[in-house]
């Protein structure tokens, strides 16, 4: 049966409502609407929101042809999974599916498990601290580097990477920006891909190295690339995951005891923290020919916003919207995309936020944002969570 979520506590305010209402705002008043400062276009609305995602050869990925050449950037387009559109992305994903298949995720459970539970050990009995610095980030970077099969120490340089490509990543100053920054993550990832080429190992690049599909092999450029995409998908995302879940929770502490009284509803609260709090913002597409998208006619060419955090609190796709219900069903959120281009990672971001998830309710009775604290938001144009998040917390 389905049952409302309590209200929040008094004085908790929802972390970012400003940008909330201004997504309301917008599917309210322009819900497809032109920037002429930034000549390009957004659409707020589920209906047309889902339409882009599913008209994949009107809305494009692939914008090689407006990207400033740039070699070190080219190289990450080589294998850039999110930048492809039919029918090479089909074949690329099912090559890329051969070596890194929720199958392959599922086996990694205990390894992840305990690496999480080795950095929840070394905040030890600390009543204070920084969730985002000491475990949200960390733990995902941990997983891709161990994943990869890098060395443990080298674990920051991936931090380093994760934060970088996401410093700077629009116009022509953001991509030769993001291009400079892309030079060591290319050459470090070669240079991993030559040794697992002489002395295969248990890893994911050796996984790649290996996968064959029809004759075909994956090239180097193409294994660097798609490692670029696990960087950027699977780091800073799935941190905004876990301090969403954190943030919203701390808003309902009815919810987080109802949870942890049945950890089967952790899934559930999970998607739902996805549907209001998704880490990805909005995504852009390209348009490929002439199209008419909510009563407004937008040209061939053109860049087109579509805003994801939109069109999951929509109306008229979720009763209620702005309601956190971690009973909700049906639960349609698009906040890990839809169509060809479902992130390819999600199997793994959803494991691991109910990993570190199931954890945090075992150590803690109570989490709950330092009101002292000062928290660090992500940039909402780009993606939601907290890059700094103090919270005081409870042992069990």
């Amino acid at each position: 049966m389905t049952t409302s979520a309590p209200a929040p506590e008094p004085g908790r305010t929802e972390a970012n409502a400003h940008f909330f209402r201004w997504l309301e705002k917008m599917r309210k008043d322009e819900p497809v609407s032109y920037n002429p400062q930034t000549f390009q276009w957004s659409v707020f609305r589920h209906a047309d929101v889902t339409r882009v995602m599913a008209e994949a050869g009107t809305f494009v990925n692939d914008m090689a042809d407006i990207t400033p050449p740039q070699e070190d950037y080219d190289v990450f387009f080589r294998g850039n999974i999110a930048a492809m559109d039919e029918p090479r992305h089909r074949k690329f994903k099912m090559l890329v599916s051969k070596a890194f298949s929720a199958k392959y995720i599922g086996a990694q459970e205990p390894w992840i498990t305990e690496l999480a539970r080795d950095l929840l050990d070394r905040i030890a009995d600390r009543e204070r601290f920084d969730i985002a610095e000491d475990f949200a980030f960390p733990f995902p970077v941990a997983v891709i580097a161990t994943i990869l099969g890098a060395p443990r120490e080298d674990a920051p340089l991936f931090a380093e990477w994760a934060n970088l490509l996401h410093a700077s990543n629009t116009g022509v100053e953001g991509h030769r920006a993001t291009a400079m920054r892309l030079k060591s993550l290319n050459s470090y990832m070669f240079e991993q891909i030559r040794k697992r080429r002489a002395a295969p190992r248990d890893d994911l690049i050796t996984a790649l190295v290996q996968a064959e599909l029809d004759g075909r092999r994956l090239e180097d450029e193409e294994i660097v690339g798609f490692a670029g995409v696990l960087l950027m998908g699977g780091i800073t995302t799935t941190a905004a995951l876990i301090s969403n879940i954190v943030l919203t929770l701390d808003r309902f502490p009815h919810v987080y005891d109802e949870v942890r009284a049945d950890r089967a509803l952790v899934p559930q609260t999970i998607e739902e923290v996805v549907r209001i709090r998704p880490s990805f913002s909005n995504f852009v597409r390209m348009t490929s020919e002439d199209v008419e998208i909510g009563g407004e006619l937008i040209p061939a060419g053109e860049l087109v916003h579509v805003w994801i955090s939109s069109a999951n609190r929509d109306a008229n796709a979720f009763p209620d919207p702005d309601r956190f219900d971690i009973h909700r069903d049906p639960n349609r959120h698009v906040g890990f995309g839809q169509g060809i281009h479902y992130c390819i990672g999600a199997p793994l971001a959803r494991l691991e936020s109910r990993i570190a998830f199931n954890l945090l309710l075992d150590r803690y009775a109570r989490i709950a944002v330092d009101p002292a604290g000062d928290i660090e938001f992500l940039d909402t144009s780009d993606m939601i969570g907290a890059s700094r998040l103090p919270v005081i917390v409870k042992r069990a």
